[in-house]
């Protein structure tokens, strides 16, 4: 650290090479990122992570209930779809969310795939919005609260009654979770590379050191976004400190 300190002051103008980034990279990833990471896990609302999901989801099918035809139904129908991908996301979660479960218990099997089946029921009531949009967002809704109301009463093994799950197909979840880990594995190598790049293009260009900074984090935060979307990118930087 003291080396990387010493090279990054002004007056010694040590140029720095791609190896000396990364590692600087490297070791910000875990003097900040780690402990907001560990923060977020533990924190006084993460065990509400499923709750405040569902209810985002059910705003936004309320949202898209009233919305008139046209572009505003496209896009509110559009943050419909999103918020019930979180919702699964949360499902596959429940475990780890409700804190009750040790790691290596018996119980984690039928949580597990009693989610799976969750999410799939999900998936088929969110199809029907294509078939009936009104009578489906409501029903919609309806499933996600019973869910939520189910996860707070700790029946997370029972999220939903076996009579709505019959004929259900389960999600795969080890497809999504490959999925996510994928997104957020190449939004956080292309934000390192972005920085990288930038710091490096930046003095070439002739760009002042007071705005350096600020051109290398919104290059991180840009090559992030078009590589894992928006919507996650959000989610971490409102998990930084303001």
């Amino acid at each position: 650290m003291e080396h990387y300190r010493w090279m990054g002051k002004p007056e010694n103008q040590v140029a720095m090479s791609f190896s000396d980034w990364m590692v600087i990279l490297v070791i910000m990833f875990g003097v900040i990122f780690v402990p907001v990471l560990h923060a977020m896990r533990w924190s006084s609302t993460a065990q509400y992570r499923l709750v405040r999901a569902v209810i985002d989801a059910v705003i936004a099918g309320a949202e898209a209930s009233a919305a008139p035809r046209g572009r505003a139904k496209a896009k509110a129908l559009r943050n419909v779809d999103r918020s019930c991908r979180l919702v699964e996301q949360r499902l596959f979660q429940v475990h780890t969310i409700a804190r009750s479960v040790p790691r290596r218990s018996s119980r984690l099997r039928p949580i597990k795939r009693h989610a799976a089946l969750v999410a799939g029921a999900q998936r088929v009531a969110l199809h029907q919005v294509d078939v009936a949009p009104a009578r489906a967002l409501t029903e919609l809704a309806r499933l996600q609260l019973a869910i939520a109301e189910n996860h707070l009463c700790g029946q997370q093994a029972a999220l939903l009654s076996s009579e709505r799950l019959q004929e259900v197909r389960p999600v795969s979840r080890l497809r999504n979770t490959w999925l996510e880990s994928a997104h957020i594995a190449l939004a956080i190598v292309a934000a390192m590379v972005a920085a990288v790049l930038t710091a490096r293009v930046l003095p070439v260009i002739g760009v002042g050191d007071d705005l350096r900074p600020w051109l290398t984090l919104g290059a991180s935060v840009l090559a992030a976004t078009l590589v894992a979307g928006w919507g996650r990118v959000t989610r971490i930087i409102e998990l930084l400190p303001v």
